[in-house]
């Protein structure tokens, strides 16, 4: 990023569903060693596709030292309505901060995502309420804005992740570099036009005011003379 030359967007995450006929029963799970080897053929399968795609080595470039291969993979339902709840209420940077968080609790510490109480835990440590946080996950709340955002993706033609939708019209495929996305950012930029709207915020009903929110000005650089805005939407 261009310290003297700033961009300030927000980012939606929308929801997906890597294994969508998985039981919603909360004591159901599998580790993900095991979803993994069955999904890639078998072990040789599945070390054969690690090496192609280096993640132990991506995530270390971003300071993630280990993935935990045993982590328990559940229905993911409950996270994704929690994730899309707190961004209606409290933002998209309260949002990022949990999906932070649930990356860590999930990815490193190996927690399963469909865990009630530790989604609270979670949801309490960016600012939610505990209490309206257990009604709402025990609530069918939010689960007909998810069903739509599938719809979208189906007719987008998105049918894995991860997937950038940048502005409701550019869509980045594959874990690629903050760079790739600053290079588009850059692009939207020259058009004059301002910052383009989501393809995603008006299904998931996510409000204006939630969505502008970003970070504070004091965390940019105290010479910034500026900043311009564009939203970016991530599947």
């Amino acid at each position: 990023m261009d310290a003297d030359n700033p961009l300030r967007f927000s980012v939606l995450r929308v929801p997906f569903f890597l294994e969508p006929d998985y039981e919603e029963d909360p004591e159901w799970h599998e580790t993900n060693r095991a979803r993994l080897e069955r999904k890639w053929g078998g072990k040789e399968a599945f070390a054969a596709q690690k090496r192609r795609h280096r993640l132990k080595e991506r995530g270390r470039e971003v300071g993630i030292e280990h993935f935990n291969l045993d982590r328990l993979a559940s229905n993911t339902l409950k996270s994704h309505r929690l994730i899309q709840w707190v961004t209606k209420h409290r933002g998209c940077v309260a949002s990022e901060a949990l999906y932070n968080d649930l990356n860590d609790r999930h990815f490193v510490r190996g927690q399963k995502l469909n865990d009630v109480e530790m989604l609270c835990d979670a949801a309490e440590s960016v600012g939610a309420d505990r209490a309206e946080c257990d009604a709402f996950l025990k609530s069918d709340e939010g689960l007909a804005e998810i069903r739509l955002a599938q719809a979208v993706l189906r007719r987008m033609g998105i049918h894995s992740i991860p997937n950038f939708v940048i502005g409701g019209k550019y869509v980045v495929g594959g874990a690629v570099h903050a760079s790739e996305l600053v290079e588009i950012f850059r692009e939207i930029e020259k058009t004059g036009e301002g910052a383009p709207d989501s393809a995603f915020a008006e299904t998931l009903q996510i409000p204006v005011e939630m969505r502008s929110k970003t970070l504070p000005l004091d965390a940019l650089p105290t010479h910034a003379p500026k900043t311009t805005s564009a939203s970016a939407s991530s599947v």
